[in-house]
């Protein structure tokens, strides 16, 4: 993690080479959080990636086809992220929802209106978070 004091504007994404040093599969669990759609479409095996083109700078990047399923798709899904799910666990769908692009605290709050960004920033700095693999950026 960078020196410096981070505050809700900070950048954070999960960072897959750490769930790979932890011996996880980071692509699992985008795969269990897809819809039935996405799912039908896409097996756990299937590591195509595809172009994603980013909306507001044009900017190509490539992006694991499952992570571009969730983001297209699921994330428009009413239930994708809902209020009854844990805090945790919405604002690890709202990186998949965002195809895992860096997010600030204020951005994910926005996405999930849950919490507040202050409340948001803390959970991602806390030691479940980083046991996610989370990391500013």
């Amino acid at each position: 993690m960078p020196v410096g004091r981070l505050t809700t504007k900070s950048k954070f994404h999960i960072d897959v080479a750490y769930w790979e040093k932890q011996g996880r599969n980071f692509r699992q669990e985008v795969y269990d959080a897809l819809c039935q759609e996405c799912k039908s479409m896409y097996s756990l095996e299937d590591v195509r990636e595809v172009d994603y083109v980013d909306p507001v700078t044009g900017q190509v990047t490539r992006i694991d086809a499952l992570l571009d399923c969730a983001s297209a798709v699921c994330s428009n899904a009413p239930d994708f992220i809902n209020p009854k799910m844990p805090l945790t666990r919405s604002i690890f769908r709202a990186f998949i929802a965002a195809g895992n692009l860096p997010q600030s605290a204020e951005e994910i709050y926005a996405h999930i209106n849950k919490g507040s960004p202050q409340i948001i920033l803390k959970e991602l700095l806390s030691v479940q978070m980083e046991s996610e693999g989370v990391t500013s950026v």
